[in-house]
């Protein structure tokens, strides 16, 4: 039998909240239902982070990291460390299916993905990019400082650029089906029926949701979590330790973990969808993410280079095989390039060589000892027991050391007491770099900005009500 997928990646969604492991309860009821079904890899972390590495990984078989291309970035925004296309000579998922008689499909409102020189709808015979999340310059127009002021305590537009574009999106927004996520998941249900009788199928469905700005639907967040009435801090990135005060703080966390129930349940509509259509016993569902976050764990909300801790990093690796319809968990660690030979050997098609390694059946040894993540100028290695996390281009980074034996949550440092731990660390970074710290990368990044932080930069000048902000 030649099996569907149905692969989805949820955008910023915690390991450990998915699996129950985290200091607070959410309500996930889909995904439960669907993980206890499914073969379960609990060591999966990113090869390189964080949004377009990650899936360049997935889509290819290679590794995003360490940083060394030199690819055109004009008009790209933003163009942090391997953010770039995928390049013309890496094969992708899509294209390897279609070429096997597979109608491909991408839905999704992951923007960074359809940005100027990106690349990522090679091999999609059909492909829907739903518009507006986040910064998406989607729409304008004139925009009412009284828009901004229920998310922060000055709604000035040029001191909150995100924001400032994510309210232009969202005008007219007025019941939960108007929601991107439900969008994306509406028509991914939609699409299912349509290829009902396309077999084979490979549907691949990308939900930015649950990423910044945190603003599900509020029944999704008062039922569980109860009202408030305070500034409702949807972005709150790079907010650390004493800048809300402990109400603000509970609540942005509340409304993260009610986003994650608002997506569990339209993950819940297209799973239902699969099954109404009597798919689910010849599809493979795979259930992803490409990074955690953080809730004041390290000090601050949402992610940062430096902070390559485990409710960054850890990735949910799930999936669902008509085959082995129980839970099984594997341990072997796992990297995000890893995902494309692992789902063609489970298809039983052939392809090139690439760096990720098969990963099912579950290896009888143990494939890697060590693991390296790289996101920016940082990096960290992992093995069973320690963590270690450096600036790999500064000369005087010592780096910062975690054990995991007796610090799951890695909370302290312990470099200094453990010398020979961070000097086998350092060697096994010089390993894979193929040479000693510190490392520069050529990685040709060039600088862009973002066509509503251009705009208002320029409004700053101006008079701001001609300039459009009233």
């Amino acid at each position: 039998m030649r099996y569907n997928v149905v692969a989805i990646c949820l955008d910023t969604f915690r390991w450990d909240l998915l699996h129950h492991r985290a200091p607070w309860p959410v309500a996930l009821p889909n995904l439960d239902r669907l993980r206890a079904e499914s073969l379960e890899f609990m060591q999966a972390y990113g090869d390189g982070q964080p949004t377009i590495p990650i899936r360049r990984a997935y889509f290819t078989g290679e590794r995003s990291f360490p940083w060394r291309f030199d690819y055109d970035t004009e008009g790209l925004w933003p163009t942090g460390r391997g953010w770039h296309k995928i390049p013309p000579g890496q094969r992708t998922l899509a294209e390897v299916l279609l070429d096997e008689g597979y109608q491909t499909g991408l839905i999704s409102d992951t923007y960074h993905m359809f940005k100027p020189t990106m690349n990522f709808t090679r091999g999609f015979l059909s492909y829907e990019f739903l518009r507006g999340y986040e910064s998406d310059n989607f729409r304008s127009g004139r925009l009412a400082r009284s828009a901004l002021a229920p998310y922060v305590r000055d709604p000035d537009p040029a001191q909150h650029p995100v924001l400032a574009q994510y309210a232009l999106n969202i005008r007219g927004r007025a019941r939960e089906e108007d929601w991107l996520t439900a969008q994306v998941f509406r028509r991914a249900g939609e699409w299912i029926a349509d290829h009902r009788e396309s077999e084979p199928f490979m549907l691949w469905v990308d939900s930015f949701g649950p990423h910044e700005p945190w603003d599900p639907p509020r029944e999704y967040v008062d039922r569980r979590y109860g009202s408030y009435s305070g500034i409702e801090f949807i972005y709150p990135y790079g907010m650390q330790t004493g800048d809300l005060s402990p109400a603000e703080a509970d609540r942005v966390r509340h409304l993260y973990l009610g986003y994650l129930t608002f997506v569990d349940h339209w993950v819940g509509h297209l799973w239902e969808r699969i099954q109404q259509e009597g798919l689910e016993e010849r599809t493979i569902v795979v259930l992803l993410n490409d990074h955690g976050t953080e809730l004041l764990d390290h000090g601050r909300f949402s992610k940062h280079p430096s902070h390559l801790f485990k409710h960054n990093t850890q990735l949910i690796w799930s999936i669902r095989h008509p085959e082995y319809p129980t839970r099984r968990e594997i341990s072997a660690f796992v990297q995000s390039h890893d995902l494309f030979p692992t789902l063609l050997r489970m298809l039983d098609i052939e392809h090139g060589p690439v760096a990720g390694q098969v990963m099912w059946p579950e290896p009888a040894e143990p494939l890697r000892p060590w693991i390296v993540t790289g996101w920016g100028n940082y990096a960290s290695v992992r093995d069973e027991r320690w963590s270690y996390m450096v600036n790999f281009e500064d000369p005087g980074a010592e780096g910062c050391l975690y054990d995991g034996a007796c610090d799951p949550e890695e909370s302290f440092d312990v470099a200094a007491a453990n010398p020979a731990i961070v000097a086998q660390m350092r060697e096994r970074l010089a390993e894979f770099f193929g040479a000693p710290l510190p490392v520069q990368l050529n990685d040709g990044v060039r600088p862009s900005v973002a066509p509503i932080r251009r705009y208002l930069r320029s409004a700053v000048a101006q008079d701001q009500a001609d300039a459009g902000f009233v």
